[in-house]
């Protein structure tokens, strides 16, 4: 009963917020603590551990560093300059992002790429009119193809671990590991493209672009220290990957952790006077934080009321075999709607593939591609790690506050288009 309960409270919340305009994880906090204080008796102390406080400090960071640079200008002259070396060409720009996350997510940048790409990329993106939902997709997608490598990516090793963990040999697990790398790749190439037809991801084949004005003083001294600032955030963890073996390399790799290098960089703007640091506070998005957290303790509770263990049960007892492959989707697409997919969803639902594998004569490549893609599936989900990333990173106020509802339905269309894909048998291009 409690489960039903909280979960209609999670649809309720969601429906509440966005009919009346009201934040959504006020609503969920508020049913968080009714549920699971006098329903499920759990402290109120124990609730309010549910905090997500990583993602929330990524979001201060983000918001504290780059506001810097959308508050004197540097962004948009930086996004038209991007858009000039383009040659104005808008139809381009969401596969150009989408190729720069993947290779910097491959790289070894990981779950943090659309914090690092994303207001350049977004910058790029506003000045050329395109859909800032198709600049969302293209930022979380292009990322998953760089990141699912089984080498260095973060979302790839996880799964390998995993997979390992489930009792299967190490040069087995890499052969899997390929293709599932490939699934995803083929997939996540897939829903870029269908959401670039759907939202048409740019207004015209060509914008007019001037050569964009010089970096004022202020402007140029923004610029050094973001790119001073990405290339902390990027080079200690690929030369970290690089020579493994370094002690100083790995210790340096785990100090300069984007949220690290961003509150550091926001100290030195405001040193610099690079803004008014007030201006820089007043803009940080506390709408957005609120409902992701609200949200993302509500899932935790309805997690303790049993969520996973209905899951487990559902495949395993009450599901036609054929359709196995996209329940796996659904459920957990539904669970990363409001978390992370490699540290909540993976960790859950692969322990579940080789009994299922084995009682129902399923493909486990399929069956690990379903739990991994469908889990990505909602990684722009606003209340999900990568989606509220992403969303923080546009730095034009504007744009940023009204894309998380703009999100919910890009992560509503996203799982369901990749149900579509594995009830047709895609997940299954590179079996075991």
């Amino acid at each position: 009963m409690a489960l039903w309960i909280s979960i209609i409270a999670i649809i309720i919340a969601i429906l509440l917020g966005w009919k009346y305009k009201f934040n959504t994880g006020v609503i969920a906090l508020a049913f968080a603590f009714i549920i699971g204080n006098l329903i499920l008796n759990l402290k109120v102390s124990s609730i309010i551990n549910f905090w997500p406080t990583t993602i929330v400090f990524y979001l201060l960071s983000i918001a504290l560093f780059f506001t810097y640079g959308t508050e004197n200008g540097t962004m948009d002259v930086l996004g038209k300059k991007l858009l000039y070396a383009l040659g104005g060409n808008a139809k381009l720009i969401p596969f150009a992002i989408a190729l720069v996350c993947a290779v910097v997510g491959g790289l070894g940048a990981g779950a943090s790429t659309p914090a690092i790409i994303g207001p350049f990329a977004f910058a790029m993106a506003i000045s050329a009119g395109v859909h800032p939902v198709v600049t969302a997709i293209s930022i979380a997608f292009g990322n998953l193809i760089g990141s699912n490598n089984p080498f260095n990516g973060y979302g790839g090793v996880i799964s390998k671990n995993l997979i390992i963990a489930n009792g299967v040999d190490e040069i087995t697990t890499m052969n899997w590991s390929y293709k599932l790398w490939a699934n995803c790749s083929i997939i996540s190439i897939i829903i870029i493209a269908i959401f670039y037809i759907i939202y048409r991801g740019y207004k015209a084949d060509k914008v007019a672009v001037e050569k964009p004005e010089s970096f004022s003083p202020i402007q140029r001294k923004t610029f050094t220290v973001i790119i001073i600032a990405f290339i902390f955030m990027v080079a200690p963890a690929i030369l970290a990957t690089w020579f493994n073996t370094s002690v100083f390399f790995r210790a340096l790799a785990a100090f300069c952790q984007p949220q690290v290098i961003m509150i550091l960089g926001a100290v030195v703007c405001a040193f610099m006077d690079l803004a008014p640091e007030r201006n820089v506070i007043r803009k940080i998005p506390i709408n957005t934080i609120v409902m992701i957290v609200g949200v993302y303790v509500l899932i935790q509770v309805a997690t303790q009321a049993g969520l996973v263990e209905a899951i487990s049960n559902a495949l395993s007892n009450s599901i036609p075999k054929f359709l196995v492959p996209a329940a796996i989707v659904l459920f957990a697409a539904f669970l990363s709607f409001f978390s992370s997919s490699t540290s909540t969803v993976m960790p859950l639902m692969y322990p579940l593939v080789p009994g299922l594998a084995s009682s129902l004569g399923l493909n486990p490549v399929t069956l690990y591609t379903c739990i991994f893609f469908g889990g990505l599936s909602t990684a722009v989900s606003p209340f999900s790690t990568g989606g509220a990333l992403t969303i923080a990173s546009c730095a034009d106020n504007e744009v940023r506050e009204a894309l998380p509802n703009k999100m919910i339905v890009a992560a509503l269309i996203t799982p369901a288009i990749t149900i579509i894909l594995a009830t047709l048998g895609l997940f299954n291009i590179f079996p075991a």
